[in-house]
């Protein structure tokens, strides 16, 4: 069924006006969430036929809503409320060479940009000016990766002289090292196996200039590496100078719309006011208490074209609606992830 395009553009202009607002509440949370499940259950004819066997009128809470696995949107008809034809950007997730990989379908990519700006700011990540540079492809060697479009989206937004330095399969680490001689900041952009390809590729460790930050993002499943969170901070130090107060750390999919970030090691990552976070035990499919670990399920209403609720298949410990701590990977999933995706280019 097509969108009737005043009920779209209603819809559309709530996300944002609720996206924008300084101020939020439980309850604005669920009235959107609520008009959003509403519009996509009208709209998004795989979405409507999972729910065919569910009491979906009589749900009024947003963690009533079904969530969909990652794997529907590997499917021939992945879960969308836009036809073809309306179809302006579409995300792949990564994977190697005959694995089906899942797609995203977007109707314009502003609201997606909004959220990655609103979140940035809201947050308070450090705004990425000066020596920038990007550790993943530009959006032009890789147009179906939602990584790089973000990059591009910070990049066009706060530092218009960042460089990608990830081009026709290369990393060059020319431009860090001497960067590394000058006295202005040097910020890193990249994935977690990108950041180890740079580590490998140094002659000699590098001190980077004071006031140096870096953001990483993605795991290591399917790459041959097994790498913890204190190992991987680690050569950060010993390799570019950088401590675990100046990383940040980035979690989002190809699924979401929206990201979650975390700074150093020990803190959970933190949501922006539009997301929200359930964590569910693997067995009663029941909310877990505060501590516990389970599923991670999140809730983005910034996901206006395809399915606000997505199941995960990462294991978290609850905190709260907006907090959680990243396990990892649940070990029997498939791999996937746009580190592994970079790991593999850089390595073949």
């Amino acid at each position: 069924m097509m969108p009737n395009n005043s009920i779209y553009q209603k819809t559309l202009s709530a996300v944002e006006s609720f996206i924008h607002a300084p101020e939020f509440s439980g309850h604005n949370f669920d009235s959107l969430a609520k008009e959003l499940f509403q519009y996509q259950l009208a709209q998004n004819t795989a979405f409507r036929r999972l729910c065919q066997l569910i009491d979906v009128e009589s749900m009024n809470d947003w963690k009533e809503f079904p969530a969909l696995t990652t794997d529907t949107f590997k499917s021939n008809s992945p879960p969308s409320c836009i036809s073809a034809s309306e179809i302006c950007s579409t995300f792949q997730t990564s994977g190697t060479t005959g694995e089906i990989k899942g797609k995203h379908h977007f109707r314009q990519t502003e609201l997606y940009d909004l959220s990655i700006l609103q979140a940035w700011k809201q947050l308070n990540l450090p705004a990425p000016t000066g020596k920038v540079f990007i550790l993943t492809p530009s959006p032009a060697e890789a147009p179906h990766s939602s990584l790089s479009h973000m990059m591009e989206t910070l990049r066009q937004h706060y530092c218009k002289n960042a460089t990608y330095l990830i081009s026709n399969e290369t990393l060059d680490p020319t431009p860090i090292i001497e960067a590394s001689r000058n006295s202005e900041p040097v910020i890193l952009l990249g994935t977690a196996l990108a950041f180890l390809n740079l580590f490998e590729s140094l002659d000699t460790s590098l001190t980077l200039p004071a006031g140096s930050w870096a953001m990483e993002t993605g795991g290591y499943k399917g790459s041959g590496r097994t790498l913890t969170k204190d190992q991987l901070y680690g050569q950060f130090q010993s390799s570019i100078g950088l401590a675990n107060e100046q990383i940040w750390n980035e979690y989002s999919m190809t699924e979401l719309s929206s990201q979650c970030y975390t700074k150093g090691i020990g803190s959970p990552h933190h949501s922006p006011h539009w997301m929200k976070i359930r964590v569910v035990d693997p067995e009663t499919d029941k909310d877990v208490q505060v501590g516990e670990i389970g599923y991670l399920i999140i809730y983005d209403l910034a996901n206006l074209d395809s399915v606000c609720a997505i199941r995960t298949q990462d294991l978290a410990i609850y905190h709260d609606e907006h907090h959680f701590t990243l396990i990892g990977r649940d070990p029997s999933a498939l791999p996937r992830g746009c580190s592994r995706s970079i790991d593999s280019v850089l390595n073949n």
